[in-house]
């Protein structure tokens, strides 16, 4: 009952946005549409685990922390991969990368790909099995080691705070 509340609540905030108008009365109607779009994603959401609001609140500078670090990373990979196009002569070599990862929650892995995939030059292709390792296509894999430190050390270490 408290993923519902909860979710129904995040629901109302983006149906507020949605709207164009932050409102108590948008909020509201948002957190009554909430449960109709909830229940048909019902098998989406861990409605079997225990949830914690404080936990959840807890999280949210590490979230922040997260989106901020995430937009320096675009940044970043745009920079580079505007220098890589406008290069006379690229010399690049593209490949497929094998990342190991800690994370082992859905939304953890789900977060750590995005991540991947949002920055510039770099796309999640697959997951083993295991769940322990992302192929990752990136635009230049001359150092594939330095490509997976770069990414568990500054990417999925503020995922693993924000979301696990």
């Amino acid at each position: 009952m408290k993923r519902y509340i909860a979710y129904s609540a995040i629901l109302g905030v983006v149906w507020c946005f949605v709207h164009g108008t932050v409102s108590i009365n948008n909020f509201v109607l948002g957190v009554i549409i909430a449960p109709f779009i909830i229940r048909p994603f019902k098998s989406l959401f861990r409605f079997d685990t225990e949830f914690s609001f404080g936990n959840a609140i807890k999280k949210i500078p590490a979230q922040v922390k997260y989106m901020y670090v995430l937009f320096k990373e675009i940044i970043k990979a745009n920079i580079v991969v505007a220098k890589i196009v406008l290069q006379p002569k690229i010399n690049i070599k593209p490949g497929i990368v094998a990342i190991p990862i800690r994370t082992k929650t859905d939304l953890g892995i789900t977060a750590i790909a995005n991540t991947i995939t949002l920055t510039p030059g770099t796309l999640t292709i697959d997951i083993s099995e295991d769940r322990s390792v992302l192929y990752v296509h990136a635009i230049d894999a001359t150092d594939p080691e330095g490509l997976a430190r770069s990414i568990r050390d500054d990417l999925e270490k503020y995922v693993l705070e924000a979301f696990e």
